[in-house]
């Protein structure tokens, strides 16, 4: 009798112990609600040398450090900033990059494209872009990291210039999010903030 109580005891207090231990881990670990990731502040130190001022508008891939299978797509710009971007502007436009980004611990590999006349790239471009962007990302995670980033910069840039014919791609950069972007080519520099409100 006395054995079988100390058992129940036993079972008991490890039934506790592990409610307790699976309390902590969920309270440690909390779930990554899907937010929006967003462009926050663009900084125009230098405008680029085309003809007038700036149109720049921001291609972003976001992939998860830690799952291959988490990644967002999505086009920034220019709208209502065609042919208005100077040399010393600074705007804060919390616009949306893309959506469903679950994690602040993202990097971001991003191409700036400066826009001469029309938007060249169409919203069926934008998708096949992100699709590479993904099948590449399934390849590369698996590499150091600098290897890695290396060759998402390069198939960013790669698949973007197959579509366009007067836009420029100014640079691409990688980041984490809330840092900041930097842009410097075709005569032109910038710096970029993205962020997870």
């Amino acid at each position: 009798m006395q054995t079988t109580s100390l058992l129940r005891r036993i079972g008991v207090l490890g039934a506790l112990t592990g409610v307790s231990l699976a309390a902590g881990l969920a309270v440690s670990s909390p779930a990554q609600a899907a937010t929006t990731l967003k462009v926050t502040t663009v900084i125009c130190n230098e405008e680029t040398d085309e003809l007038g001022d700036d149109s720049p508008y921001f291609l972003v891939f976001a992939a998860s450090t830690t799952n291959p299978g988490a990644t967002a797509f999505g086009k920034w710009g220019p709208g209502g900033w065609d042919d208005e971007i100077a040399s010393g502007d600074s705007y804060s436009p919390n616009g949306t990059v893309a959506t469903g980004v679950s994690s602040s611990s993202w990097r971001l590999i991003s191409l700036m494209v400066e826009e001469d006349y029309d938007n060249d790239l169409t919203a069926s471009e934008i998708t096949w872009i992100g699709n590479n962007m993904f099948n590449q990302y399934q390849i590369s995670f698996w590499k150091p990291t600098s290897t890695m980033i290396s060759e998402m910069r390069a198939a960013l840039r790669n698949t973007t210039a197959m579509y366009l014919s007067n836009d420029d791609m100014v640079a691409t950069d990688d980041s984490s999010i809330g840092g900041w972007a930097y842009y410097v080519g075709d005569g032109g520099s910038y710096q970029v903030k993205y962020t997870l409100p």
